[in-house]
């Protein structure tokens, strides 16, 4: 396993990025309250027949989250948009959240104005930028959050106030959120403590040690998948490193036949399997299973575990570890995990 050491972080993190990650758990504190002191014009009357969630890259993962942590219990369904377009189905009766952290996301802008057209219940959740400009002009609500971070370094600040306005809405029965975001505090509080560089040893640094040269494969229950997703994403940005994710079962009836060919390709994947009791299972048997059909055609498989009592700790305690990953990672590759030049490039060329 390659070996980490403070003088490497000091060198290549010049933009800061473990501050952020340090930070996490102060950040939901923050967006908590940020969700829990806006201005709700309740109407009590017909609830949403639908939520949807716009947004991309690390704005559009907090959508992603969001669901995951109350989509069994929401009274009504939750769908992510990813896209410049919005569904039929977006009407008077939906309640449409556009989460552009920065606010100038082309994708987020032409979608709000289409749902808009639409008759929906537009909320959006920016810093500033052109969503905040277009909610101001049409007299729309707008939660505005701190600005000057990256997107994907500004969960807390995306995701808790959108849990926090829909608990207020009470789209959420039979949810305690205060007890739950007191435990998830304080669990990502001592993750940020635990997986700090001066620590010797750490979950993170030992995924990104074993990581480091591979091919990352991110499996995980369906019921998981905005966290493999997240994995995924965070691998790519901070780390600059191409990753994949799947989930269970659907891999089991397509993917699981691909460990084959390239050889020479699938020698260099690691597999990570992320593991929480929200899965069935059944879904637990066929992990078990999988694992051990394909571990002889891979550099290795991983299992991570989500730690905590309530779904949202155990949840954004998987998140915490895989962006941690992904920043020791950043750095074994001798990568500023800040920049992503590349995105910014493409952003350029399309204004052009």
């Amino acid at each position: 396993m390659t070996t980490l050491n403070p003088a490497q972080i000091n060198q290549y993190d010049s933009d800061d990025m473990l501050h952020l990650l340090s930070g996490f758990s102060e950040q939901c504190k923050r967006g908590w309250e940020i969700g829990e002191s806006f201005k709700l014009d309740r109407d009590d009357g017909q609830p949403p027949s639908n939520i949807v969630i716009a947004g991309m890259g690390g704005s559009g993962i907090s959508g992603d989250l969001a669901k995951a942590v109350i989509g069994a219990r929401s009274t009504c369904p939750i769908i992510v948009n990813r896209g410049y377009s919005v569904p039929a189905f977006v009407t008077a009766q939906t309640l449409f959240i556009a989460v552009s952290y920065s606010g100038n996301t082309e994708e987020t802008l032409l979608s709000v104005e289409q749902a808009a057209a639409q008759g929906a219940n537009i909320l959006g959740v920016t810093s500033g930028g052109k969503l905040k400009a277009f909610a101001e002009a049409h007299n729309l609500p707008c939660v505005t959050i701190p600005a000057g971070q990256p997107p994907r370094a500004s969960l807390g600040y995306l995701l808790m106030p959108i849990l926090s306005i829909l608990d207020r809405l009470r789209l959420i029965p039979d949810f305690n959120f205060q007890s739950d975001l007191d435990e998830t505090i304080d669990l990502l509080a001592q993750l940020a403590a635990d997986f700090q560089p001066g620590i010797t040893e750490s979950l993170p640094k030992r995924l990104a040690g074993t990581l480091h040269g591979k091919l990352p494969i991110i499996y995980a229950p369906q019921e998981l998948e905005a966290i493999a997703t997240r994995w995924k994403g965070q691998m790519n940005e901070n780390s600059k490193s191409l990753a994949y994710c799947s989930v269970y079962p659907e891999m089991n009836h397509n993917e699981i036949e691909g460990w084959k060919h390239p050889s020479a390709l699938t020698q260099r994947c690691h597999v990570i399997q992320l593991h929480d009791p929200i899965a069935p299972p059944q879904t637990q048997r066929r992990m078990d299973i999988t694992a051990e059909l394909i571990e002889p055609h891979t550099a290795g498989v991983t299992a991570v575990h989500s730690q905590g009592s309530s779904l949202l700790a155990r949840l954004l305690s998987l998140v915490a570890i895989g962006d941690w990953t992904s920043y020791y990672l950043a750095i074994l590759y001798e990568q500023n995990p800040t920049p992503v030049e590349r995105i910014e490039e493409l952003k350029r060329r399309l204004e052009t």
